[in-house]
């Protein structure tokens, strides 16, 4: 079902606890139930056309930022060829009690999600809004088998452009050997679509794309910082931590870059510990030189050369940008999509 293209089929950790006549029981949500879906998914459904679609997904933790992340594939199984995916980000409320969610996909479609955790059982609320600037919304019932290798799911209540889908037949995933998504790729079981092109605002920031350091006046490093694009060419993924004097990760935290499509603006979302917000946007102020909006302040990146950029932050004030405050060098050290 067409639908079901907004998100991948296998969607999520994140769920919503719902005013219900009898209230369920909720597990206060800990890292191991955060994370006892590490590893790499398998299922399979047939589309309205009668199509064949392989189902994908990987879950996994950024330690440092007490983070899940969740990567959906839609692949033809024919074929092979990568359809559609899906990048979901979810951390733990303040409450323990819910997950809360920030959920990307290829077809430029947002949203979110929020939840609750019954012993095997998970409840999934999820809302967002469409290229089309219409908003989408619906629940899922998941259920993981008592030795973690299988696990059943439903979609209920669904609403999509106007549609509604009361509930889906009963879906199965179960546990693959690979650790990660790389090795279906290396494997063929995943093909890539050469002929699908990045998004247009992309190519403003080619020149970030890479891994690059800073370090500090004793040549220890002082912060790495982490572009690549994501979502099949539809987003720019910023990963960025500091560095303490025991050389160990202090802090840090993620930036997605993409089009809202709830207004077609270019916006910068951030994710840490702490949960997920609109955070702002970019300034691209000439060939060499960029602004990053974060709430007030500014960082504006200049690039030296191709592998050398100067970092300064400035700050808003009577509704501009000022300063050069905090300034540092970065060197690129690599240089990858």
């Amino acid at each position: 079902m067409k639908a079901f293209k907004i998100i991948s089929t296998y969607l999520i950790t994140g769920v919503i606890f719902l005013s219900l006549p009898q209230a369920i029981a909720q597990d206060t949500i800990t890292k191991e139930l955060l994370t006892r879906e590490s590893g790499v998914w398998f299922g399979e459904s047939t589309n309205e056309e009668g199509d064949k679609i392989n189902h994908y997904s990987w879950h996994g933790y950024v330690e440092e930022l007490e983070l899940a992340r969740s990567v959906h594939f839609d692949v033809d199984a024919d074929t092979k060829k990568l359809i559609s995916s899906l990048h979901v980000y979810t951390t733990v409320s303040a409450s323990g009690k819910q997950t809360e969610s920030l959920i990307f996909n290829s077809d430029g479609n947002v949203g979110s999600s929020v939840g609750v955790i019954d012993g095997n059982k998970t409840i999934i609320r999820f809302q967002g809004v469409n290229t089309n600037n219409i908003i989408f919304s619906g629940t899922i019932k998941k259920e993981l088998s008592e030795n973690g290798t299988k696990s059943h799911e439903t979609w209920n209540d669904v609403i999509f452009n106007g549609n509604y889908l009361a509930s889906t037949p009963r879906s199965e995933n179960r546990k693959l050997v690979d650790t990660n998504l790389m090795s279906l790729f290396q494997n063929g079981d995943i093909l890539t679509d050469e002929d699908r092109k990045t998004a247009g605002f992309l190519e403003s920031f080619e020149k970030l794309i890479g891994k690059w350091e800073m370090k500090n006046e004793t040549g220890d490093f002082g912060r790495e910082i982490q572009w690549r694009l994501s979502g099949m060419g539809s987003l720019l993924v910023e990963k960025f931590n500091y560095i303490n004097e025991k050389n160990e990760i202090s802090g840090g935290g993620i930036n997605i870059t993409g089009i809202d499509p709830s207004n077609g603006l270019l916006t910068m979302w951030s994710v840490d510990k702490d949960g997920f917000s609109r955070s702002g946007g970019w300034d691209l102020i000439s060939d060499k030189m960029t602004g990053q909006r974060q709430n007030d302040s500014r960082i504006i990146r200049t690039f030296e050369g191709d592998d050398t950029m100067t970092v300064y932050w400035q700050s808003k004030k009577n509704g501009e940008y000022s300063g050069e405050d905090g300034k540092y060098t970065l060197k690129r050290v690599e240089n990858t999509q």
